[in-house]
């Protein structure tokens, strides 16, 4: 069994590497704060990412992964010996810095694939998502659309969704990355419950608080107690059968309204109808400081809030203080994870 203090393997997948995602990792790995928190492992082209490293800084000591001697080389994670790169081969004379590009999504679709194979196994137990360019992906070949649907492959479910951490608030929304004309049809009252349920369960791990959650409307305009159609046949129903299960949820609010009252008030998530009706507010309130958790798998897998900025990609001015904030969230996490880990294989024992 292993000790809650022993820093855990975490795997860096580059993301999109046409984009931001390999600089923001490499600049990451020159914080020795981030030695102290886990042992790194890089998933991605290698060939790309040396050059990416050549052009901030050529001192970055990347070593190819080896699975064989993979515990034997690297004991400790440290830096002095270099980092590990799992190589995922690709097309890379076709891979276009800053341009959305086909090539750049399949090295991106396969180094997530491998990265869960490597959760799998047990060989990392977290992941850090560099971001991805969702139009890379959908456009290479794949047959998926984006990350979302490539974990819920991977771990064998439907769908998994995301909550973003900000601060004291975790936020979910019930339709995710669709087009603004479909949000209406993705909402029912099993999506509000089951996204609801989500949040409140992460909000637990992540906290260790109970939930205290506010919902928001869809339309709006909810004076006096009118509801729009979507509002009383789907968000309120919603809302009334997550009490029953025992969770603490007020609402239906106005989009507006709620992220301000839900700081003041001290909710801790909240819960949104759609994608940018939650991303506006939090974003703008703390943009680097934001975590997007993936729900729905069995394992801790974080993203940054940003993403590739394909139009600063290899200028050397992007900005790693996000995926920073997410590394900080994974380990967090993991430490939780191995304590309730720990906690049920006592009382397993004691019974």
């Amino acid at each position: 069994m292993r000790e809650s203090y022993e820093r855990p393997w975490v795997g860096f997948v580059l993301g999109d590497q046409a984009g931001i995602g390999p600089e923001i990792v490499l600049k990451l790995l020159k914080r020795p704060h981030l030695y102290d928190l886990c042992k790194p492992v890089i998933i991605g082209n290698f060939e790309l990412l040396c050059r990416t490293a050549q052009h901030i800084n050529p001192d970055y000591l990347l070593v190819p992964y080896q699975p064989e001697e993979f515990r034997t080389l690297f004991p400790y994670g440290s830096r002095k010996g270099g980092v590990p790169v799992v190589n995922i081969d690709g097309d890379i004379d076709h891979v276009i810095t800053g341009m959305v590009n086909t090539a750049a999504g399949w090295i991106a679709y396969h180094s997530i694939v491998e990265a869960y194979a490597l959760l799998e196994q047990g060989i990392i137990e977290g992941m850090v998502l560099a971001p991805v360019t969702k139009e890379a992906i959908s456009k290479c070949g794949c047959g998926f659309h984006s990350e979302y649907e490539i974990l819920a492959s991977c771990a064998g479910v439907e769908e998994a969704q995301t909550v973003v951490k900000g601060g004291s608030i975790l936020r979910a929304s019930v339709a995710g990355h669709v087009p603004f004309r479909e949000i209406v049809s993705c909402l029912s009252l099993e999506r509000v419950v089951t996204t609801g349920r989500r949040l409140a369960n992460m909000i637990r791990l992540v906290y260790g608080q109970a939930p205290r959650i506010l919902i928001a409307g869809l339309n709006p305009c909810l004076e006096d107690g009118i509801l729009e159609r979507e509002e009383r046949d789907i968000i309120l129903p919603g809302m009334l059968e997550l009490r029953k299960q025992g969770i603490e949820i007020d609402g239906p609010m106005p989009a507006d309204e709620i992220f301000n009252h839900a700081l003041e008030a001290h909710y801790n998530g909240i819960l949104y109808m759609y994608h940018d009706q939650g991303n506006i507010a939090m974003k703008t309130r703390m943009f680097q400081t934001t975590a997007c958790i993936y729900t729905n798998v069995p394992y801790p897998i974080l993203s940054p809030g940003h993403g590739s900025a394909l139009d600063i990609a290899e200028l050397g001015v992007a900005n790693p203080t996000n995926i920073a904030y997410v590394l900080t969230t994974l380990t967090d996490i993991i430490r939780i994870r191995r304590q309730l880990s720990t906690d049920a294989e006592q009382i397993t024992q004691a019974e």
